[in-house]
């Protein structure tokens, strides 16, 4: 790993700009100060559009959001705002960007396929769908909302595959996929305090298992290693119209 990744890993350290990282070097790819527009599905509180506001001046964001209070955090930013369930929503306009994050695994099957068919329809000649969800990882269903994960072979089955309940009218091809990582873990964490009974050897145990644990997250910061399986993935997904 040469000098310019660690650096960018140092300061790509935390969880979610390390996820932000390869949308990021899409859109660097292809911005060269021109207009560019972009769809954001699920703006929540605009974290990435704030950040993708301040990195390009020229881009032109339209953000769905299904909670009125979010909406009027991407309307005061500037932003054109549809307040409204995505399975509610009909789109003309035609975007350079689909930008789908952490959205479909909240969805059942079949509806889950015409959010699908939405995006895609979205995406115009030259564009690009980005699609980041979790897999199934311990944590998935600390989000109550959380219906099930669909993992990218999943989606590429739904358009691609003609053995299918139901299948996409578009055919699909990955460009690109980062799978996300954690920085991995030993043991437990656990912090004794003053009424809690321990002996020397305890202390002493669990003292060892976490600056093991702080070694792990600095090599983890600077080499992504050693990492938990993959628990998300960002992809970029070409359509056959591109």
């Amino acid at each position: 790993m040469n000098k310019e990744i660690k650096k960018r890993n140092l300061a790509n350290a935390s969880l979610r700009d390390n996820e932000d990282l390869p949308v990021l070097n899409f859109i660097n790819n292809i911005y060269h100060g021109q207009r560019i527009t972009l769809l954001e599905v699920g703006s929540g509180e605009c974290r990435f559009v704030k950040k993708l506001k301040s990195l390009y001046k020229n881009i032109e964001i339209t953000c769905i959001e299904i909670n009125k209070d979010l909406a009027k955090i991407a309307e005061q930013l500037g932003c054109n705002v549809i307040n409204a369930n995505i399975l509610d929503v009909k789109i003309e306009k035609k975007y350079d960007i689909v930008h789908c994050s952490h959205v479909i695994e909240h969805f059942y099957y079949p509806d889950v396929t015409k959010v699908l068919d939405l995006l895609i329809s979205v995406v115009n000649e030259q564009g690009r769908l980005i699609i980041r969800s979790p897999l199934m990882w311990d944590m998935f269903y600390q989000d109550i909302d959380h219906i099930r994960p669909y993992p990218i072979e999943s989606i590429l089955n739904y358009f691609n595959c003609k053995q299918q309940q139901k299948q996409g009218k578009a055919r699909i091809t990955v460009d690109s996929i980062w799978y996300r990582t954690f920085p991995k873990k030993i043991g437990s964490n656990t912090i004794y305090n003053s009424t809690t009974r321990t002996t020397i050897f305890t202390k002493f145990y669990y003292l060892v298992i976490r600056i093991m644990n702080r070694c792990y997250q600095y090599l983890w910061n600077r080499y992504r290693w050693p990492a938990t399986k993959p628990n998300g993935y960002v992809a970029i997904i070409k359509t056959n119209n591109n």
